[in-house]
């Protein structure tokens, strides 16, 4: 069987990560400018995303910027092809273990050596390299999940969350839509307020760490 073709939004460093396991369904990209390094051909900006919609091509959001507010620039981007009818496709790399009672929402990634064990993602999650997503989880849409980052088993996270690289989330925590945990953090209370959670023990900003 032919794999289904895809179109990427964006051609930074998430997008060549998902290139180097997804290059044979990789046509081309979406992006304001050319990068040469990317497969595929180079589409435009998103000004050209109306008339590939209606030729059916499928796509899938490769768009990560790592600026506060972490995750709203992506789900706006996101909000802009759904309301053009787009259809995404899911990414899972081939060295990634996925269980067969978990579910994967439509539109996520889940990259190089990741796991995800009998755990639901929404819509549009990535799942980056080496990060554990234990049994019982349930991850909200538009949510990022940074490289070895582990979530223990019975945890729920919200939507449009960050949360990153090397984090630890203990077993049972519910985390709230929009909140970031940052890189190596250490989560075993819930978290309710948005904003940018960091450390161990853990503290609260409502603002960007500098």
């Amino acid at each position: 069987m032919k794999p289904q073709e895809v179109i990427l939004i964006g051609a930074g460093g998430h997008a060549l990560s998902l290139a180097e396991f997804a290059q044979n369904q990789i046509t081309g990209y979406i992006a304001n400018e050319e990068n040469p390094i990317m497969p595929g051909k180079w589409f435009g900006s998103d000004a050209v995303a109306s008339s590939l919609i209606e030729e059916g091509k499928k796509f899938h959001m490769a768009f990560v910027y790592s600026k506060w507010p972490v995750m709203e620039n992506r789900r706006k981007l996101l909000a802009l092809y759904q309301e053009k009818g787009a259809s995404f496709a899911t990414l899972v790399a081939p060295s990634a273990t996925v269980t067969p009672n978990s579910k994967i929402g439509e539109g996520s990634a889940v990259m190089t050596g990741a796991i995800i064990n009998r755990a639901i993602l929404g819509k549009h999650v990535i799942v980056n390299s080496g990060a554990i997503v234990e049994h019982d989880c349930e991850i909200g849409d538009n949510t990022f999940i940074g490289p070895g980052a582990v979530i223990g088993g019975f945890t729920k996270v919200g939507k449009n969350c960050f949360i990153g690289l090397g984090a630890r989330i203990a077993n049972g925590v519910t985390i709230a839509d929009n909140i970031t945990v940052a890189m190596g953090a250490v989560v075993s209370r819930n978290l309710s307020n948005a904003g940018i959670y960091h450390g161990y023990p853990l503290k609260f900003s409502k603002i960007p760490i500098r």
